[in-house]
């Protein structure tokens, strides 16, 4: 595990936030979980105890996104023994509404961001602690590899990054992970952010405030598959280049015009042609090709374009984000 710094942080200020942090902070760990009936109760255990040997207050919010199997009466059954919150939603709304929901109900100090499969090494928990009370905001996961991935979606993440990143003032870093640890300042930051398709990652950065980011090991699933797939994933690049890049744009605009200079080159081929040596009736391949090459470009651009404009659709609706159906509490209750 070695640290990796995603900017030049001034000694003073992380010793003036070091200064600020309080001395017995209330640690938030926010679980989202979706059909992980065999991975949330050990995780909830192994949380508990990392942090009680650290000497942290803590409490374990498990956001269940509409899991189909037992997983919500497995996490009710430790709430007589563990400091756990479970905060169900109405329907699935995925895991980046899951983490908002989170983000949005807890009441600590600091919050860990930490999925339930045991992918993101619990015991890396305190470690991120330790920097946090050093005095950075904000310390994040990087994948150290991803041996363990297929080729295409290695090549799918690279290529997402890389147009996300162009031009763009603000970098998200590169194999990134939601396993993070967020300070109450970045929490109250990330409250007041009101756009429903959320990409995360995107918003994480684009906080700012002082950021370490930490290389780990991503690790197997203890049990069970995971619910997201390749269609899953495709979705969120999309959302995230929206959200937070004009690169499609900008590369079709690019493309028209580039299209337009060699129809224009085209056309003063074919007059010159003509002047000089007269018209023979040819050229109905070329003509045929030409149509429908231009209509495939126009009408990819018009879905590039949609895309935005349903995004832009979504969000002038004013749904809200999510709907909590149900929020219990360690010896507490039931909460409507």
């Amino acid at each position: 595990m070695t640290d990796t710094r995603s900017g030049f942080v001034p000694p003073y200020l992380l010793q003036l936030h070091a200064a600020e942090r309080p001395s017995d902070p209330l640690i938030s760990c926010i679980i989202p979980a979706y059909n992980e009936s065999d991975n949330i109760v050990p995780m909830l255990e192994t949380l508990h105890r990392l942090l009680t040997e650290a000497g942290y207050r803590h409490e374990l919010v498990v956001v269940d996104d509409g899991s189909r199997d037992d997983t919500v009466p497995k996490v009710l059954e430790t709430t007589s023994r563990l400091p756990v919150t479970l905060i169900q939603l109405s329907r699935n709304f995925g895991k980046e509404i899951a983490l908002t929901a989170g983000i949005d109900q807890v009441n600590g100090d600091v919050a860990v961001l930490i999925d339930g499969d045991f992918q993101h090494p619990p015991e890396m928990v305190p470690v991120f602690l330790d920097k946090w009370r050093e005095g950075y905001d904000m310390v994040y996961s990087v994948r150290a590899n991803r041996d363990n991935e297929t080729l295409a979606k290695r090549a799918f993440t690279h290529v997402f990054y890389a147009l996300i990143n162009s031009g763009a003032p603000l970098k998200i870093p590169e194999n990134t992970q939601d396993f993070r640890v967020l300070d109450k300042s970045i929490l109250n930051a990330l409250r007041q952010m009101p756009e429903r398709n959320r990409f995360m990652k995107g918003l994480y950065n684009w906080v700012g405030f002082t950021q370490l980011a930490m290389e780990t090991q991503t690790q197997e699933r203890r049990a069970g598959k995971s619910s997201f797939n390749f269609r899953n994933l495709l979705g969120l690049g999309l959302t995230g280049l929206t959200a937070f890049s004009n690169m499609p744009l900008r590369i079709w605009t690019l493309l028209g015009c580039v299209i337009s200079l060699l129809s224009i080159g085209y056309a003063l081929f074919e007059l010159c042609h003509t002047l000089l040596f007269g018209n023979a009736v040819n050229g109905w391949p070329t003509l045929v090709v030409a149509v429908t090459f231009l209509g495939g470009v126009q009408l990819l651009s018009i879905g590039i374009l949609g895309e935005y404009v349903g995004r832009i659709f979504n969000e002038v609706k004013g749904r809200p984000t999510y709907l909590i159906s149900r929020i219990t509490r360690a010896d507490k209750g039931e909460d409507a």
